[in-house]
């Protein structure tokens, strides 16, 4: 064999190395991106979900609930084209019912009580979530600075409702043996508003705020005349007997005055 059919074998070994090479790490690489790319679907997807089902019903209204789920449609449809799952499918059917009955049906849904301090801040960790995504939609083009800036005012709404919330709901517990207290925690959930001040709703839902601080001011006026009318009987009768031994010991004195 001669040197140069030598040279040209080696050659062409170094060259198919090196190919393989190239193909390995490319390879390599498209499998890692295609991991990422999975990984971040899927942590869209659950943030997606997680703002469809935690977030107590009255903090959403249909309008985001159709961006949402449409968000979340798109979402599992890269998902499929990245890694066919049946389950992903399944996800896919549930999600496009639900934007069918909502555009169609327009439903309402019942409100969830915010009953502690941990659930109205999860409340709002899921409001905030719900914000960065509706600036991410407008930095990406796919919402109008007119359509962003509406859904905006209504999550800061909903940040200021969650906050009231939590108070009116400790007030409505304490209205009927604890009126003072239940007058207070309804001024909190004023002060939870002052955020939106000249917001028409905010303006509203103070206004109702403070009609009930109103009625439950004048509930608490006639408990309190109430347990006065109670305490004068018991106050007239202790009058009437420290009167009486008052009158007896004067008694007492006159006849030590006369021996």
């Amino acid at each position: 064999m001669s040197s140069t059919t030598i040279t040209i074998i080696i050659f062409a070994v170094i060259c198919l190395s090196i190919t393989a090479i190239y193909i390995s790490q490319a390879r390599e690489r498209a499998r890692v991106e295609k991991a990422r790319r999975t990984t971040i679907c899927m942590d869209r997807y659950q943030r997606m979900q997680q703002l469809l089902h935690d977030l107590p019903p009255q903090y959403l209204n249909n309008e985001l609930r159709v961006m949402i789920l449409e968000r979340s449609i798109e979402t599992l449809h890269e998902l499929i084209q990245l890694n066919h799952d049946s389950k992903h499918e399944s996800y896919l059917q549930s999600d496009l019912e639900n934007l069918k009955q909502i555009r169609e049906q327009n439903p309402k849904f019942t409100p969830v009580p915010v009953n502690s301090e941990a659930k109205a801040k999860e409340v709002r960790d899921n409001l905030e979530i719900l914000h960065r995504f509706i600036e991410s939609q407008h930095r990406t083009k796919r919402l109008t600075a007119a359509v962003a800036k509406k859904y905006l005012d209504f999550i800061k709404l909903s940040i200021c409702q969650s906050k009231a919330d939590l108070f009116c709901n400790r007030a409505q517990a304490a209205a009927k043996e604890k009126p003072r207290l239940a007058i207070h925690n309804y001024h909190c959930a004023i002060d939870a508003y002052k955020a939106l001040s000249e917001h028409p709703q905010a303006l509203k839902a103070v206004q109702q705020l403070r009609l009930k601080i109103k009625t439950l001011e004048a509930e608490a006026d006639q408990q309190n005349q109430a347990t006065k009318a109670q305490a004068d009987p018991v106050q007239q009768h202790k009058t009437e007997w420290d009167t009486f031994l008052k009158d007896d010991d004067t008694w007492q004195k006159k006849n030590n005055y006369d021996d």
